[in-house]
């Protein structure tokens, strides 16, 4: 059975080098006992699901595959059966809790000849685990398990065997620097998320003045010209906005000269979106993994709001979009908030998580943190968040594309 049946939900976290570039993705999944038919073989719908949708991503200007971390049961491991995914697509992840006996390092020693890399997850110097970390390639260490002087140690040990050593569960950038100077090559963890906390820095103008758009650009009796005159007051932005809605994205047949013509064709909420995605993601010294987590969360709000037939549904992507703000600009989330001229629910729905919109956000972000049994309790089909999901990030790719055309 595949994936659309089996409703068997994943999202993918990503895995970065020391410049904070995506080499590769975690895949995180809802355990099921179709699990192993939809995601091991790769003639199923479910493992081609996982090379064309979660492998691929927008990076440094170009598209471009990366290999995923997948959890294996430990049915897969012991049984000695041979694997048929491809070796460049995957690393083969180890539970720590798994039970280590002769037959499991005989397979996986056979993976390793055959070409798979390994990793080892959570690894704090179990002692079961420790006749396995020679035979991985990359071992995950878990900062939540072990203090920062053994983790130190366990680092310098793992160099000197030619090991690769992962950060697991980094929570903020002052962790990161700590990773770094340990001498760790790979990290994951939510720090991408997190804000850096700067005292006193209030909203720049430029993004005041943005979200004031926006603010007038919700108006439901808003027309074609007078998103027109908003727009031209800002010559630069109408003039990305015109090259990306003449890039590839689209597709029109013939050119578009004006702001006029761009509305009236793709109307003003399309308008609105790339007005607020040109303008943010100018900030060209933050990691790109920002500007995909505000496309993909923005869009996934939108697509949920409209899959359930919400009566906010016009205002859901700006939710989803300013929710991590904060991120871009290093403001705090209260400043940003206070400072900017937002709708009331707007504002409840992304610092308290009020309201519907709020609610539909709480759920996006466990979805992205893959906390499933609060996907379990949602009122909406957990197979609208799949589908959700999935659409998000090729839309969130191709507006990516479309983005890097348009010039700084």
């Amino acid at each position: 059975m595949g994936v659309e049946q089996s409703q068997v939900l994943m999202v993918r976290q990503p895995i970065f080098d020391r410049q904070l570039k995506i080499i590769a993705y975690q895949l995180r999944y809802q355990y099921s006992e179709l699990i192993e038919d939809s995601l091991f073989d790769h003639e199923t719908e479910g493992a081609l699901l996982v090379m064309h949708t979660f492998t691929s991503l927008f990076q440094d200007g170009q598209i471009r595959k990366v290999p995923v971390f997948l959890p294996f049961p430990s049915s897969m491991l012991e049984g000695g059966n041979p694997l048929l995914l491809p070796k460049r697509g995957f690393v083969i992840e180890i539970n720590p809790a798994i039970e280590v006996n002769d037959s499991l390092i005989k397979h996986l020693k056979l993976l390793s000849q055959q070409g798979y890399r390994l990793a080892l997850d959570s690894f704090a110097m179990q002692p079961h685990l420790l006749p396995l970390v020679k035979l991985v390639n990359i071992v995950k260490i878990d900062f939540s398990l072990m203090p920062r002087n053994r983790i130190i140690r366990l680092v310098r040990m793992l160099r000197k065997s030619n090991i690769t050593a992962l950060a697991q569960n980094v929570d903020d950038f002052e962790t990161l620097k700590f990773c770094k100077k340990a001498g760790f090559k790979l990290f994951q963890g939510p720090f991408i998320s997190r804000p850096v906390k700067v005292l006193g820095k209030t909203v720049p103008g430029n993004s005041a003045a943005l979200l004031q758009l926006l603010q007038q650009l919700q108006r439901p009796d808003i027309t074609p010209a007078e998103i027109e005159e908003l727009i031209i007051l800002d010559p630069k932005l109408t003039f990305k906005i015109l090259k990306v809605v003449n890039s590839a994205a689209y597709q029109l047949s013939r050119p578009i000269d004006s702001m006029q013509q761009a509305v009236v064709l793709l109307g003003h909420d399309q308008i609105r979106k790339w007005a607020t995605l040109i303008t943010l993601t100018g900030n060209t010294d933050k990691p790109e993994e920002l500007t995909r987590n505000l496309l993909v969360r923005g869009r996934m709000c939108e697509l949920l709001a409209e899959a359930t037939g919400s009566q906010v549904r016009d205002s859901a992507f700006m939710v989803g979009l300013i929710s991590q703000l904060d991120l871009l600009l290093d403001v705090a989330m209260e400043e940003i908030l206070t400072q900017t001229p937002l709708d009331n629910d707007i504002k409840q729905a992304i610092s308290q998580h009020q309201g519907e919109l709020g609610q539909l956000l709480h759920e996006i972000i466990a979805f992205e943190e893959a906390n499933w049994p609060v996907i379990q309790q949602s009122k909406i089909d957990n197979q609208f968040f799949e589908v959700a999901y999935r659409h998000s990030l090729r839309w969130a790719e191709q507006a990516m594309e479309a983005l890097n055309e348009v010039p700084g």
